[in-house]
């Protein structure tokens, strides 16, 4: 029997699930173009590996590697260049392909050394396909000479619906608005912080009431996500039927797949609401969102930094247009990302021609047909418990040094107040040496005061009888 294609499938994984959609949907649209070029199911296997733990065993048994997209060519504080370099530098040496595919540019322009990082990776001979979601002529620019034409394509959770087979699924009326931590925005250098994002939500919520919409208030399932929607919740008072707390990336897309407008802020709110045709505003944190918006021809709806007001989200939402299905872009750009892989993977993994692309429909049809095999949640159930038990263990830790750091203190504590115990006897000897040293000064002074007039008294008696005496005749 012929071995398995074994095809590696790099991703940043997190309990931000936006992050895991996009692995979720790259790896049913590979699924699919591998089945569009007659590839049966038992002919490969698709192994993910996260992003931030990579096996390099796993690695040298691939025939391919496929890099499924998000921000990782971007300038970002979560420090994915040296996670890329070490993989691509794996598969240099052992002769695998690599395809990028949806690479996410936001700030790439930000720090130079972060743009020689990139170049020195997709320079690398064993890279043999790169596709950028966004910021396609920023990347020309600063990386030259390379033996491939870059294409920009589309995220592949644009195709969020057909993935999760829910085709059929009708707006309810209700709008959703898009919780995330207060920190998002300083770490993005936007001065915005959570008081501001709660006075914000409790706006735009109070507006939709106030134009007859009922709200549902969401996040993108993160911890700090969930638990900055709880502490809004309490504090404001929220009923408990219009939080939604998702666990799992299913249910992120649950919480927005029916909502009628959605008043987003993390990236694949906006993705997964543009996939089921859902009107959105969004706040701009990073330039990746400017870059979406402009890509689906709605760059209006797009809030500028110092701009950011309730008033202004609902207006938007209030005259958005018709949905997505029904500009004429938006399957091309579906399409886009499918091409792409389709293209890539006959080429450089098969050896093959473009030898019968499916259709727009082909496409979301195979993926709708796939969808009731999908079952991700305990794997996001483990990615949260994860983090969750880490978070819990970092906050043990860090109170196991809070209890020694005071266990220590009170044996300061201890010993000062033995000393301050020993001063205070020596202080009170002290005292009671003073007031018998007062006393006797005072018994020595009644006693000069009384003493001494006598003596004086006499002395003078002297002094005037021996005067008298010399001053009488013999």
């Amino acid at each position: 029997m012929a071995r398995r294609l074994r095809i590696v499938i790099v991703s940043y994984v997190d309990d931000n699930f936006g992050d895991n959609l996009i692995r979720i949907t790259f790896q049913q649209l590979l699924h699919v173009a591998l089945e569009n070029h007659g590839l049966a199911r038992d002919d490969y296997e698709l192994a993910p590996m996260a992003l931030k733990q990579a096996d390099e065993d796993l690695l040298g048994s691939a025939d391919a590697i496929c890099f499924a997209g998000g921000g990782l060519f971007g300038l970002s504080y979560l420090n994915f260049f040296e996670h890329v370099d070490r993989i691509t530098s794996v598969a240099e040496r052992r002769g695998i392909p690599v395809i990028f595919s949806s690479m996410g540019m936001n700030n790439m322009d930000a720090e130079g050394g972060s743009v020689d990082a990139i170049a020195k990776v997709v320079r690398r001979s064993c890279v043999k396909a790169v596709a950028v979601r966004e910021n396609l002529e920023l990347f020309q620019q600063l990386v030259r000479g390379l033996p491939f034409d870059v294409r920009q394509v589309a995220d592949p959770a644009v195709w969020t619906k057909y993935v999760y087979g829910m085709t059929d699924v009708v707006p309810d009326g209700t709008m959703g608005i898009n919780v995330v931590r207060g920190g998002l925005f300083v770490a993005n250098q936007r001065n915005w912080g959570l008081t501001a994002e709660m006075r914000y939500v409790a706006e735009l919520r109070e507006l939709a009431q106030a134009a007859g919409m009922a709200v549902q208030l969401y996040t993108n399932g993160s911890l700090d996500d969930n638990n900055t929607l709880r502490y809004l919740a309490r504090e404001k008072q929220l009923p408990a039927e219009e939080i939604v707390l998702p666990q799992t990336t299913r249910e992120v897309v649950e919480a927005i797949a029916t909502r009628s407008a959605i008043a987003s802020i993390r990236m694949h709110s906006s993705i997964i609401a543009y996939s089921f045709g859902i009107p959105t505003v969004v706040l701009e944190w990073n330039d990746k969102l400017p870059f979406f918006y402009r890509a689906i021809g709605h760059p209006e709806r797009v809030l500028p930094f110092g701009e950011w007001s309730a008033e202004r989200a609902i207006g938007i939402l209030q005259g958005a247009g018709v949905a997505p299905e029904q500009h004429d872009g938006y399957r091309d750009y579906l399409m886009s990302t499918y091409d792409y892989l389709y293209a890539a993977v006959g080429e450089h993994l098969l050896g093959r021609r473009d030898d019968g692309r499916y259709d727009f429909q082909q496409v979301a049809d195979a993926l709708v047909w796939r969808s009731a095999d999908l079952d991700e949640d305990e794997f996001d159930l483990r990615v949260k418990l994860g983090k969750a038990e880490r978070a819990y263990l970092g906050r043990f830790i860090t109170l196991r040094a809070r209890d020694a750091e005071i266990r220590d203190r009170k044996k300061q504590v201890a010993t000062l107040t033995a000393e301050v115990d020993t001063l205070t006897q020596r202080i009170e000897n002290l005292s009671t040496q003073v007031i018998n040293l007062q006393a006797r000064v005072r018994a020595q002074d009644r006693e000069l005061s009384t003493r001494l007039p006598a003596r004086v008294r006499r002395f003078a008696g002297r002094v005037r009888d021996r005067a008298t005496r010399r001053e009488s005749p013999s």
